[in-house]
């Protein structure tokens, strides 16, 4: 079949010399695109690729906040900033921190990597640093000597799940940015020269300490974005964390950049799209563009008690319910997305037993649904047919791109064979990393999937059914 092709170069050379040189790169083209054509397509870094394969992450948010009963009565939501010096670093002493536990919970769930708050909005450091006097070395916890970052890391290789770290560049009550005579508004450092200057340097320092102690990373949270920053983080990126896929991160970091969905709601605008035209992190959120520039793949986020980001006492009953959860991840990772759910973590330093159970309890259902398929094939080119090894009553189906070579699909059709005929069954535009679509309830012996826009030649990993027993999931 005819598939459409975006970007097709002509050039035509008039000597010898130009023809050769014009031949050489036409073979290069084909192979490389898998077969034609094409004008530069997008393509995600190797640790891009390895992020978007994760899929599933938790969020560990924790900070002095927790201990400060005051500040938890004032700021029901948990997230406002604190005033300057208002929460000693004296109330930092959680009596059973356990990394261990909140990977097993991350094990649990069927997180591929977590992410930890070393410096949240009140700029209480999570590792022993002589950066300014407030954080884990300033407080009773361990006689000042705790490492609430280094053990997070320990953790995460002991139980074989990827580490990253949350580390704003903005907000920071201690040094009272959002009060003195520097801010950030949408991005930007805005006020007089000299305290934009020394904040920003600060901010410079700090990202050096922390990757210095911290290692290896995977993914490297930026909330609010860096952009004020410039290309002044690329250099120590490259140098200490050259594999961490920077969300809302500087444009042209090694590791490649995230992008945020745009709410904290858990779920992922559909058709999603992982090309942007623009590395500006105000400006990339939202669905994308099947012919963008760059390749910047999304991340959903959400709370697991909505919508508390940091722990408070009376908020068990916001704990999402298992049904929501469900929708949620096939909004989000059934769009092609990542999603990461956020766990509290109390005072004692622990996931609490609610949270730590309903995140087990989602883990084991998404497993229970899509742990194992029908049938699955893989293939590429415009028409991919799945034979059933006998007739099946099938309810979803799972498609995977090969997206280290882009994301090519645009839209594509999905048909069932009954009683010789077929007949539609979902069909829908973008594919990415990961589709997931149910449909109703439909008796068939094949299906048929058939690519009728694509940027490129389509390369399937995966084409999956599966049979879903659940009022849970229902089509859309």
């Amino acid at each position: 079949m005819s598939i459409p092709v975006r970007g097709v170069r002509r050039c035509f050379r008039t000597t010898a010399m130009s023809l050769v040189i014009l031949g050489i790169s036409v073979i290069g083209a084909f192979f490389m695109t898998g077969g034609g054509i094409f004008a530069s397509l997008p393509v995600p870094t190797a640790a891009q690729v390895a992020w978007q394969n994760d899929e599933l992450g938790v969020f560990f948010h924790f900070d002095i906040e927790v201990f400060d009963k005051p500040y938890q009565t004032i700021h029901p939501r948990g997230y406002s900033l604190p005033p300057l010096g208002s929460i000693s670093p004296k109330l930092f002493n959680p009596k059973r921190l356990d990394t261990n536990q909140w990977l097993r919970v991350a094990g649990a769930l069927g997180a591929k990597y977590a992410v930890f708050t070393a410096k949240h909005s009140s700029g209480f450091l999570m590792w022993p640093s002589n950066l300014y006097p407030y954080g884990v070395k300033q407080s009773p916890w361990r006689h000042g000597h705790g490492d609430v970052v280094k053990a997070f890391i320990t953790s995460c290789k002991r139980y074989g799940i990827a580490p990253g770290l949350y580390c704003s560049a903005g907000n920071n009550s201690w040094w009272n940015l959002h009060r003195g005579h520097a801010h950030f508004n949408r991005g930007r450092a805005v006020g007089s020269a000299a305290a934009v200057r020394t904040f920003l340097n600060m901010d410079v320092r700090m990202y050096k300490s922390l990757w210095r102690h911290a290692g290896p990373l995977a993914y490297m949270w930026f909330d609010g974005g860096v952009d004020p920053l410039g290309s002044r983080l690329n250099g120590l990126l490259k140098k200490y964390e050259p594999n961490a896929v920077c969300f809302n991160g500087p444009a042209g970091a090694p590791g490649g950049i995230a992008r945020w969905s745009g709410n904290e709601k858990g779920f992922v605008a559909y058709p999603n799209w992982s090309t942007v035209n623009t590395t500006d992190d105000q400006k990339d959120r939202g669905p994308g563009s099947p012919h963008g520039k760059y390749y910047i793949p999304v991340e959903g986020n959400v709370p697991l008690r909505y919508h508390f980001w940091m722990w408070k006492s009376d908020t068990v009953k916001n704990i999402l319910p298992l049904k929501t959860l469900m929708k949620m991840y096939l909004q989000t990772v059934g769009h092609g997305a990542n999603f990461i759910i956020n766990a509290n973590i109390d005072p004692a330093g622990r996931v609490p037993g609610p949270d730590a159970r309903r995140l087990a309890e989602f883990g084991a259902t998404i497993r229970k649904w899509f742990g194992k398929s029908l049938a699955q094939t893989s293939g590429r080119g415009g028409t991919i047919t799945l034979k059933l090894p006998h007739q099946e009553s099938i309810n979803c189906v799972m498609i995977k791109e090969d997206i280290a070579r882009g994301q090519r699909i645009e839209r594509y059709t999905i048909d069932g064979l009954k009683n010789g005929s077929w007949k539609p069954l979902c069909g829908g535009y973008s594919v990415g990393e990961k589709r997931i679509e149910p449909f109703p309830m439909s008796t068939v012996t094949a299906i048929r999937m058939k690519i009728t826009q694509s940027a490129a030649t389509p390369m399937i990993n995966k084409l999956a059914v599966f049979h879903i027993n659940s009022p849970l999931l229902a089509p859309r």
